[in-house]
């Protein structure tokens, strides 16, 4: 008779082996959610234009520069820049190449965690690819990696470089140079890895010394390249962007706090990591977490970033969604709390972020789309080798060749970032790019200045230009019509003397500047009151465009009879303001029907802005 076996409980239990399978499937499953994320962001970066003219202008045969005989170092993607010239001798579009690497970046980088998390969670462990699932899930990953940036390829060089250390493989090293080729904080990544490998060892073991001398022979090529080229070794935005202050860290703080709310919970899902580190005391997360914690304080000190789509955290979303992973998996009851744990944080973070990352997905597509648009407009009424000055210098430069684009907050010159004016009190301003030289940018003469909010004055360099009284008396607007909106951009109707200095008190900038946000926001009469009191500020000087902005308050208001008298004064005292005649033109016509005044004012517009003319014609045609 054959004994029976008695059934221990096995039966119907999988076998890690067996589980394998789910990982990959999550591995296939995150890179399908990643590029369905890419697809529907899809849009390239403004500042993805300024390699792509430096690559231009190299591929023409003026080297690399941002403007034609000028050696300046405006950007901070070296490697990208030099992959993506044999695109452009190929004759292949920048823009579209340049987000299809990006996307291959990212489906790389997605993979290689897989990988690392493999070290950390066990090869055939599923969680693995819950991992990835976080990553693909995460907006900001798939923003940055379709927008045109370098920002994928160097999340990829990264996470390949911590993971061939956790090998213990000297290809970290070459892939360590890679990194630090395609953004300086690479230079970080290298110095951690190489910190942490002799302080693991207590010695400068084999490891170290290979890495150094790899990482050497590869970058000090570079180097001495960069000292012949440029005259330096740090490239420029680094000085436009210098400055170590307590409002800088103040900024990354804050910078940290909302990727730490949209895809952390303000840390809450994080905080099992730290239970998986201290208590388990992995080798493999007591790495990541000491690189992630070195990262962040690295993002702190530098003020985080002014694209606010969470660019600088795309490094190490990766290693923190691996940390988030083996900390929910180290807590009691893993299948059941970790399940829970991860699943709240997945949906967190397909909720919470969303709305901030669309927002300004929207800004952006709007900016490029404006600045492609007035390049076009500004090739189409100058023919001639004009200059312009612009604060996003991206777009508009790349579809301006051969024009001189000045950069007023220095990307890409090296007075305005080496030799800023020093800070002037009282000019306040939500941006963080402070750094401007106004004599210097008046003195160049540019025969175009462009504002990022049009008319009114934003950006601090911008702002600035309003303390000078031969900025106001040598330019005027001129506008173009599209998308249902009239853009300004500043033209140089008179020379301006090589020695100017800031004569304008900055209250008249400020009140200005606030006398335009309440036209916006619909407090017309509170409009009316800080432009006056900008008057003030300007003693025997007078600015028309402050008394066409009070007409216009009015006009909002439903007061026609004084915005009328207004613009009629105006017109006498100054002639080149053409919104002025652009209204006059309407009320002549639709309003004392005085025939002659109409012709007058449509001759003037003829003269200021002819282009416009037309659809003003087939506005006021259909009264």
């Amino acid at each position: 008779m054959k004994k029976r076996v008695r059934d221990t409980g096995n039966r119907g239990k999988k076998t890690p082996h067996q589980f394998h399978w789910v990982g990959s499937a999550l591995l296939v499953f995150s890179v399908l959610l990643f590029l369905a994320f890419a697809v529907m962001y899809n849009f390239t970066q403004d500042d993805a234009y300024i390699t792509f003219r430096y690559v231009d202008n190299y591929v023409t045969g003026h080297g690399l520069v941002f403007n034609v005989g000028e050696r300046v170092e405006g950007y901070t993607n070296f490697l990208w820049l030099v992959l993506l010239i044999p695109v452009k001798l190929v004759g292949l579009d920048l823009v579209m190449v340049s987000r299809v690497l990006g996307v291959l970046c990212g489906i790389g980088t997605l993979c290689v965690l897989y990988l690392l998390a493999g070290r950390v969670l066990g090869t055939s462990s599923p969680w693995r690819g819950v991992a990835c699932v976080l990553l693909g899930a995460a907006y900001s990953f798939a923003y940055w990696a379709v927008a045109g940036l370098e920002t994928a390829a160097f999340a990829l060089a990264v996470m390949t470089s911590l993971y061939m250390y956790l090998r213990r493989s000297y290809v970290a090293a070459p892939m360590l140079v890679v990194a630090t080729l395609l953004r300086p904080e690479g230079a970080l990544v290298l110095a951690f890895l190489v910190g942490y490998e002799i302080v693991a060892s207590r010695r400068l073991s084999e490891f170290a010394i290979i890495t150094l001398v790899v990482s050497a022979l590869g970058l000090i090529p570079y180097a001495v390249f960069k000292l012949v080229y440029f005259g330096g070794l740090l490239p420029n935005p680094f000085y436009a962007k210098a400055g170590f202050t307590v409002a800088k860290v103040g900024d990354g703080i804050e910078y940290v706090g909302t990727y730490f709310w949209h895809y952390l919970g303000a840390g809450a899902f994080l905080l099992p990591a730290l239970y998986a580190i201290f208590k388990k005391k992995q080798r493999e997360t007591i790495l990541l977490g000491a690189f992630a914690a070195i990262y962040i304080v690295y993002i702190i000190l530098i003020g985080g970033d002014v694209l606010k789509v969470h660019r600088f955290f795309v490094p190490i979303m990766p290693v923190l969604a691996v940390l988030a992973v083996a900390g929910w998996r180290a807590m009691p009851n893993p299948r059941l709390v970790g399940t829970i744990g991860l699943a709240g944080l997945l949906v967190w973070q397909m909720i919470v972020p969303r709305d901030h990352v669309n927002t300004y997905h929207f800004y952006e597509n709007e900016l490029t789309s404006k600045m492609r648009k007035m390049a076009d407009n500004l090739r189409m009424i100058d023919s001639g080798d004009f200059s312009l000055a612009v604060s996003t210098i991206g777009v508009i430069g790349y579809y301006l060749p051969g024009h001189i684009v000045i950069d007023v907050l220095g990307l890409t010159d090296t007075t305005i970032a080496r030799y800023p004016e020093e800070p002037i009190e009282g000019l306040e301003t939500t941006w963080r790019e402070r750094h401007f030289n106004t004599p210097y940018l008046l003195s160049r003469n540019p025969d175009y200045i462009l504002f990022s909010t049009g008319m009114k004055p934003s950006a601090p360099a911008e702002r600035a230009l309003f303390l000078y009284s031969a900025f106001l008396r040598s330019y005027r607007t001129v506008g173009f019509s599209f998308g249902g909106v009239l853009h300004d951009v500043y033209k140089r109707y008179y020379a301006i003397a090589e020695d100017v200095s800031r004569d304008i008190d900055v209250g008249f900038v400020q009140n200005y500047n606030k006398g335009m946000n309440y036209r916006t926001s619909g407090e017309f009469a509170r409009g009316i009151q800080c432009h006056q009191k900008a008057d003030k500020y300007l003693g025997e000087m007078r600015y028309q465009y402050t008394s066409y902005c009070i007409a216009e308050l009015y006009r909002l208001m439903g007061d026609h009879r004084t915005c009328y008298m207004m613009l009629k004064d105006i017109m006498q005292e100054d002639s080149l303001i053409y919104q002025v005649y652009k209204d006059l033109y309407y009320y002549e016509y639709s309003m004392t029907k005085n025939m002659a005044e109409v012709e007058h004012c449509r001759k003037r517009l003829l003269d200021l802005v002819p282009w416009y003319v037309p659809r003003l014609d087939s506005l006021v045609g259909n009264l």
